[in-house]
């Protein structure tokens, strides 16, 4: 049988940012996708317009029971999640613990929608009750996927170099993965982009060209790639390469048209992976929790 994710994410009707493009993009790659809107959205909160309902926890919850009822959420292997608020952000965790009492190896991938990396300053652009309690929360995570600058909020540290990022990585003590993406690398004198996979064991990167140029909803994107690698039981290696991969073929070509949409196409599926480095010594990587 599929496997399944369900994926609570805001939805856009033009765009391709949270659950617009984990979706389909998740579907495409062959898993069952079901997504539940957090907000309902025009489109991303970056555009001069945008017009749209937030949906509230008590009907998140609402409909997680009607799934429950009907005998559907016995079937999730995995839940996803993006940017998570104080008021919406109970739900969330409410819907992740219910998921584990059927199965209590249901994983949860969790995006710290949070901040980025702006000209080597850190940007953060929710609240400060939004970042407490997105603190306090990624702890129950089973995979957590930061970038820079939302590792350093969650740690209380400014990691540049790759040791320093393992350090805060392994310094928060829910998650049994942290990928952290976005990470500026260096290589034979050309500028690069990596995304770093660490676990209390091992460390692996893997690294590419880097595009100069803003896309929206690329985290997005990886995470969800991602989640569908460990979900359906690839090695730590090959999901880190296969996501790297597919990323960065949209990205590709997204580069070559106007706009900041993602250009996809679910031929993208069939990407090469981008080489994995080990950078510690080698353990079992399979992802998820025990029972």
């Amino acid at each position: 049988m599929s496997r399944t994710v369900l994926s609570l994410q805001s939805y856009v009707v033009q765009g391709t940012v949270g659950n617009s493009i984990a979706i389909p993009m998740m579907s495409a790659m062959g898993i069952r996708a079901w997504g539940l809107p957090t907000a309902l959205l025009s489109n991303h909160n970056g555009r001069s317009s945008v017009a749209g309902v937030p949906i509230s926890a008590d009907q998140i919850n609402g409909i997680v029971d009607a799934v429950d009822s009907n005998g559907e959420l016995k079937h999730v292997d995995a839940v996803l999640s993006g940017y998570l608020t104080p008021l919406t952000g109970p739900a969330v965790l409410r819907t992740v613990e219910k998921c584990r009492n059927h199965r209590p190896d249901t994983m949860w991938v969790c995006d710290p929608v949070m901040a980025d990396m702006d000209n080597g300053q850190v940007r953060v652009y929710v609240p400060a009750d939004t970042v407490a309690f997105i603190k306090e929360a990624v702890e129950d995570a089973d995979v957590l996927v930061p970038n820079m600058a939302e590792l350093g909020i969650l740690t209380d540290t400014m990691p540049r170099t790759i040791d320093e990022i393992v350090a805060a990585a392994r310094s928060l003590t829910g998650p049994r993965l942290v990928v952290v993406t976005s990470v500026p690398y260096r290589d034979e004198g050309h500028d690069e982009l990596a995304m770093v996979a660490i676990t209390k064991e091992r460390v692996m990167m893997t690294h590419g060209p880097f595009i100069d140029r803003h896309f929206n909803g690329a985290g997005d994107l990886t995470t969800a790639v991602l989640t569908e690698q460990l979900v359906v039981g690839e090695s730590l290696g090959s999901a880190l390469g296969k996501t790297a991969g597919v990323v960065h073929a949209v990205l590709e070509r997204t580069s070559k048209h106007p706009g900041d949409e993602l250009d996809w196409s679910p031929e993208d599926v069939s990407a090469q992976p981008w080489k994995t480095e080990i950078l510690a010594p080698s353990a079992p990587s399979r992802v998820g929790r025990s029972s």
